[in-house]
């Protein structure tokens, strides 16, 4: 009965691992050139035995109603725009599909990412028509389009997980 015992704890313990919710927030102008709050979050989860696994990284912004998805990629972790939703900064026509409109400068891979300094360059903006606009303050716009890139602040919460459970994701950003 002890073997079993210890058997058993072994393999709960080996199928255990680590999992680690990442956010970062930032005081912002969305594309609309309002102030809003941005939160960027992603999970990572560490095995002892096997690869890590990691993301999307996800961006939401204050009163807006877009999450933008970042994939890991051969050209580093991106975020490509949709077609008819966003436009590069500047243009007047939307984008073509496959289009990158923001990419992560700090790492190259989603399991790389840390508790650090992220540095994240936008490229596009939102594009608005009747469909897109919610009743209230709600826009589909997003981060404000610059050359530097946003440097955002990363913190991590770790907590231990027998089965490898996604930690929740959190709220986005109250719009005011």
């Amino acid at each position: 009965m002890k073997n079993l015992l210890t058997s058993i704890y072994l393999l709960v313990l080996l199928n255990g691992c680590t999992v680690s919710m990442y956010t970062a927030e930032l005081d912002a102008l969305n594309s609309d050139g309002d102030p809003r709050k941005a939160l960027l979050y992603w999970s990572k989860t560490d095995r002892l035995i096997g690869a890590a696994k990691a993301g999307p990284v996800i961006l939401m912004t204050e009163c807006s109603t877009r999450r933008l998805s970042f994939d890991e990629t051969e050209s580093g972790i991106i975020y490509r725009g949709e077609p008819g939703r966003d436009r590069v900064a500047g243009q007047n026509e939307t984008i073509a599909d496959g289009i990158v409109c923001a990419k992560i400068e700090t790492q190259s891979k989603l399991t790389e990412l840390q508790a650090d300094e992220l540095m994240l360059t936008m490229l596009c903006e939102a594009v608005f028509d009747e469909f897109s606009i919610q009743e209230g303050l709600y826009t589909p716009a997003y981060l404000q389009a610059r050359e530097a890139p946003y440097r955002f602040d990363v913190r991590e919460s770790k907590s231990w997980s027998v089965f490898g459970e996604t930690p929740k994701a959190p709220e986005p950003p109250e719009c005011k």
